[in-house]
């Protein structure tokens, strides 16, 4: 959507290569940030690494690893209920990774609430069905509920031989899994320590020394992997949590706020559409052959930060146009929180006739087109957009993301 400039594609080039430049310095400084706390935690200085943490978010406040780790750090320190808030504001914020839900798992299990713990890692499995460790974690969170279930009906009838051979074969499974010899069934959840996630790669749990829990010690611990810098969302995610089925006392479980939770996000941003509208163009070299500029469109989220849309507009000089394309968008770059940067490149046709020669490599009225972006979120409902019209023009835009589930 380029009005009249020979050369539109100059003036963007800078601003993205300053954007890499800033990007390649930041990021070395934000893994040591995070490793140093992980140091500090495995050392025994819970403290000290909170207060490494709390600086870290301070200047991130949207970051992801900082806060997961901050949520590990005070289940350490024997603070379950602020770790609790933060893993659910976690969730609320980037609800398309599953270790949040898992450690919320282990938050609901020390309260006996069962049902929740169930409906956490069913959250969990929803994000990411390859989550085998949630998948464990969901069948000891059952066989603990048949487990009461069975007790239960003995107290009401306590002459069922039946029942009684039920709930001994789970209390034999449980303890042959679990290692322990209490002589009571059960199941233990693990919250996660550390991530092995890493960007456009699948999950690797590896082994490493497991963190111990805040509260009572288990019979048994699942390693887990080194953690480390998790990038934009939803490219990766934060560590996770093993199950293995001890003892009752230490019985932990996950669970989930609701789906709700999921449809706090809108637009493309939540795996979905972006309406936009363009009612005003700047250029920069006003001509008295241009006239007013709108446009309508859609963006439609693909995987990760990748999506793809088509505008149909008015181009400067009255002609019908269209464009057609697919493009990344980077949410709170360099921790500007509410800001997001974003590219498009594909297929503009419109500039014909007379007007052929005012947008490069233009052919029969089709030309290439890159449309470099900055905007700003007010609220989910409502964005505001720049869009850089190469060396020509700018067009400001509202971007209205839409529920998830339309159309």
């Amino acid at each position: 959507m380029r009005s009249n400039s020979p050369k539109p594609l100059r003036a963007p080039f800078p601003v993205l290569m300053a954007g890499l430049l800033l990007a390649c310095t930041v990021a070395p400084a934000i893994a040591d940030e995070i490793s140093e706390a992980q140091r500090l935690l495995k050392q025994g200085q819970p403290a000290e690494a909170l207060a490494k943490v709390d600086a870290y978010i301070a200047s991130r406040p949207r970051e992801a690893q900082g806060r997961f780790l901050k949520g590990l750090i005070l289940v350490e320190m024997g603070r379950p209920s602020e770790a609790f808030v933060v893993f659910s504001e976690l969730n609320e914020d980037h609800p398309e990774l599953p270790e949040p839900y898992n450690n919320l798992a282990v938050l609901y299990a020390r309260e006996k609430q069962y049902d929740k713990a169930r409906t956490a890692l069913e959250m969990a499995i929803r994000t990411d069905p390859g989550y085998a460790i949630a998948r464990e974690n969901l069948g000891d969170v059952y066989a603990r509920l048949a487990s009461e279930s069975y007790g239960q009906a003995l107290q009401l009838d306590p002459a069922n031989k039946l029942t009684k051979s039920k709930l001994s074969r789970l209390r034999e499974l449980n303890l042959s899994a679990s290692g322990s010899d209490t002589g009571r069934p059960g199941t233990t959840l693990q919250p996660s320590a550390e991530s092995s996630r890493t960007t456009g790669a699948a999950p690797s749990r590896g082994s490493a020394a497991p963190l111990p829990t805040a509260t009572k010690p288990v019979t048994k611990v699942t390693p887990i992997a080194t953690a480390e810098i998790l990038p934009e969302r939803p490219a990766q995610k934060p560590a996770e949590a093993k199950v293995e089925p001890p003892t009752p006392p230490s019985t932990a479980v996950i669970a989930e706020r609701s789906a709700a939770r999921q449809d706090s996000k809108r637009g493309v941003e939540a795996g979905g559409w972006d309406l936009l509208f363009s009612p005003y163009t700047v250029h920069y070299n006003p001509d008295k052959d241009h006239k007013p500029v709108v446009m309508l469109g859609l963006n439609k989220a693909l995987e990760r930060r990748w999506f793809a849309g088509g505008v149909v507009f008015t181009n400067s000089f009255g002609q019908p146009s269209t464009y057609l394309y697919a493009g990344q968008r980077y949410v709170d770059p360099f921790g500007f929180e509410n800001w997001y940067l974003q590219w498009t490149a594909g297929l503009l046709y419109g500039y014909v006739g007379e007007y052929e020669d005012k947008v490069p490599l233009n052919y029969k009225g089709f030309s290439p087109g890159f449309v470099p972006s900055i905007g700003y979120r007010f609220n989910k409902y409502v964005y505001g957009e720049l869009d850089i019209l190469g060396a020509a023009a700018l067009m400001f835009t509202v971007v209205a993301p839409l529920p998830k589930d339309w159309p």
